[in-house]
């Protein structure tokens, strides 16, 4: 009679004990600092997360943690993979947030500033849902989100690897365009957003992009950080290399094609008064795919840029072997089908 209880006892102890490490990990959280640079309490090891962030689902997915993410923007499309999970929206601006609600994520992941509105993503948090903001519109935003994630999600070892080989090639650009003398800089325009018209000024990230690739921004000094310009201008100031920004209107399928980037290309150098300007003349006119501005393609389009600008200082880096790599090895994505920026070569 009095053993019986005791047996009990035992039992439910070491039931206790075996299940301790399944239950050791529920309900934690960690602080992070966002893009934004607010400190943030999230869940750790998160198992639904909303992504309206098309840079943040490309991490998750290279992480090979894409289960996690339940719904997305339609503008998380690379790789396309992500466009088989939920669609709430074209973009953070728009996200159907009685939907979120309704899935009750785990955490949401928003782009930064106005382009997840404030009062949004106060509704969400006063259901109780977290809310952390990246753009990761260059590669200075992304090398700590990835870090970032990688505590997270418990896939640290992994998100280190992936931060360290893009910082080693992003410091390679750095440590060889910081001592070149701006009269060996060449001059370039950057037509922003699918626009002839509209570029950046010195507080852009096209600039930001242009300088430490080496290059010499004309705009650099306007007013506006994003200024529309009249075309005679742009003739006037005569720039050695001109980039154009392709947005995703203007082509029909997940990327554009050879013959689409082809075709804009030449729509720019015949453009009235263009045959005067140097990059026309030389040829040194190149378009990319407006996606490779955030996320891990970054990396891929900062070293394109600076192959374009310096060709001899860049003989030894193959940008396009790096630009296959993050398609292959990260998006599990052929990269014979894919054209993103054209020509690849300089001129």
């Amino acid at each position: 009679m009095v053993r019986e209880p005791m047996r009990t006892s035992a039992m439910l102890i070491v039931l206790a004990l075996l299940l301790t490490p399944a239950l050791a990990g529920e309900g934690q959280t960690i602080a992070i600092t966002d893009e934004d640079g607010r400190n943030v309490t999230v869940p750790l090891d998160p198992q639904s997360i909303v992504c309206l962030s098309p840079g943040a689902a490309e991490v998750i997915y290279a992480l090979e943690e894409s289960d996690r993410i339940i719904a997305v923007t339609s503008d998380c499309n690379m790789p396309p993979a992500l466009l088989e999970k939920e669609q709430i929206g074209k973009s953070g601006r728009d996200a159907d947030l009685e939907r979120i609600i309704e899935l009750n994520p785990d955490l949401v992941i928003a782009k930064t500033g106005a382009l997840f509105p404030e009062e949004d993503e106060q509704k969400l948090v006063d259901y109780g849902i977290p809310v952390i903001r990246y753009r990761l519109l260059h590669i200075d935003a992304l090398i700590p989100m990835i870090r970032d994630v990688g505590k997270i999600l418990g896939t640290e070892q992994e998100a280190s690897e992936m931060a360290g080989q893009i910082s080693g090639y992003y410091s390679a650009i750095l440590d060889r365009t910081k001592d070149i003398a701006d009269d060996e800089r060449p001059s370039v325009y950057f037509m922003s957003m699918g626009h002839f018209d509209w570029t950046g000024n010195k507080d852009s990230t096209g600039h930001l992009r242009i300088d430490e690739a080496g290059g010499r921004n004309i705009a650099s000094d306007l007013q506006t950080k994003v200024p529309h310009v009249d075309m005679e201008w742009v003739i006037e100031q005569n720039p050695e290399i001109i980039v154009y920004s392709m947005s995703s209107e203007q082509y029909t399928g997940d990327a554009p094609t050879i013959e689409e980037m082809a075709s804009k290309r030449d729509e720019i150098m015949a453009l009235p008064g263009f045959d005067r300007i140097d990059s026309v003349k030389a040829g040194r006119v190149y378009i990319t795919d407006i996606s490779m501005a955030s996320g891990l393609s970054e990396l891929a389009l900062m070293l394109y840029y600076a192959k374009w600008f310096h060709p001899d200082l860049f003989e030894d880096i193959d940008r396009r072997a790096v630009h296959e790599q993050i398609l292959g090895e990260y998006f599990q994505m052929d990269a014979d089908g894919i054209c993103q920026v054209y020509p690849d070569a300089p001129a």
